[in-house]
């Protein structure tokens, strides 16, 4: 009997306790958020961001809270989701040039590496004043790079198959090769325009130019 009562009590206490949480009003819920972010709990905070959201009703959304679910959605790396929000950031006029570029970054996680140059692009037109822009043009060009490098590679490669015996080949071969170590070059000259530090676009122009004399 007594088992009984104390498993009845604990019922008693979990049912309370649920209750007590489903009746948390959307700024109840917020500052439960607020709080384990500041601790770096971002699975509570991210949880508890998502039930505000979804209890917050008709009155205007709170923009600085929908940059911390994506903030924390980021730190999870739960990409998609984080996405889902930066847009929700950037329409509600809130650290925009922020958004935008995490957005691009969520991008690149996902390998959807052209949503990420689309994103970037916008991005450094549209808020060019921001200091955020250097961040946006360093991966730019960082995405130009592997890009130019990958047709740099091509073109050595195929400069690297000339032989003693197929010097009757050589023309075409290095024809071949300049198809590619232009595209390189082209590339890598896009990175040094975002970026004009860039030592590996510098590097790939500088060498492309050698091998085709």
């Amino acid at each position: 009997m007594k088992n009984i009562l104390t498993l009845g009590v604990l019922l008693f206490a979990l049912v309370a306790t649920t209750f007590a949480q489903e009746e948390k009003s959307a700024a109840e819920l917020k500052n439960d958020g607020n709080a384990a972010l500041k601790t770096k709990d971002y699975k509570t905070a991210l949880a508890s961001y998502e039930a505000a959201i979804a209890a917050w009703g008709e009155e205007e959304m709170d923009a600085a809270m929908i940059y911390n679910t994506a903030t924390c959605a980021r730190k999870l790396k739960k990409d998609e989701l984080s996405i889902k929000y930066f847009d929700q950031v950037k329409e509600l006029g809130y650290k925009a040039d922020i958004a935008t570029y995490y957005k691009a970054k969520a991008y690149k996680n996902l390998e959807k590496e052209e949503e990420m140059e689309k994103t970037l692009l916008a991005g450094i037109e549209e808020f060019a004043s921001s200091k955020y822009v250097a961040h946006m043009k360093k991966e730019l060009a960082t995405y130009y790079v592997k890009q130019a490098n990958e047709f740099f590679t091509k073109g050595v490669s195929l400069l690297n198959t000339r032989t003693d015996t197929n010097r009757d080949q050589w023309d075409a071969i290095k024809g071949n090769a300049k198809t590619e170590l232009d595209k390189a070059t082209e590339l890598a000259n896009k990175a040094i325009g975002y970026q004009a530090s860039n030592q590996a676009a510098q590097t790939i122009v500088t060498k492309s130019a050698e091998l085709l004399k």
